[in-house]
């Protein structure tokens, strides 16, 4: 999924990632980190899938490339 689907699914549940922070005692960065994949805790991403009720393949599929939310330049434009 990609990272602001996670975050949609986790305010969907009443909670917010800093609260989930809090509650694990971590920084909230760190669990910013590990919804975008760029760090790997398994504490924090089971609490995730913990209040999702989504899967940890679905919310992080390993074997998928995730998606960019911005589209690519037309080879040869010029910004």
């Amino acid at each position: 999924m990609h990272p602001e689907e996670i975050k949609a699914a986790i305010r969907m549940k009443d909670t917010t990632p800093a609260a989930i922070a809090d509650e694990l005692k971590v920084s909230r960065s760190m669990v910013s980190h590990v919804i975008n994949g760029k760090a790997k805790s398994a504490r924090i991403a089971r609490r995730i899938v913990d209040i999702t009720g989504l899967s940890m393949d679905k919310l992080w599929p390993t074997n998928v490339k995730t998606s960019k939310l911005r589209r690519a330049r037309a080879a040869g434009a010029v910004a």
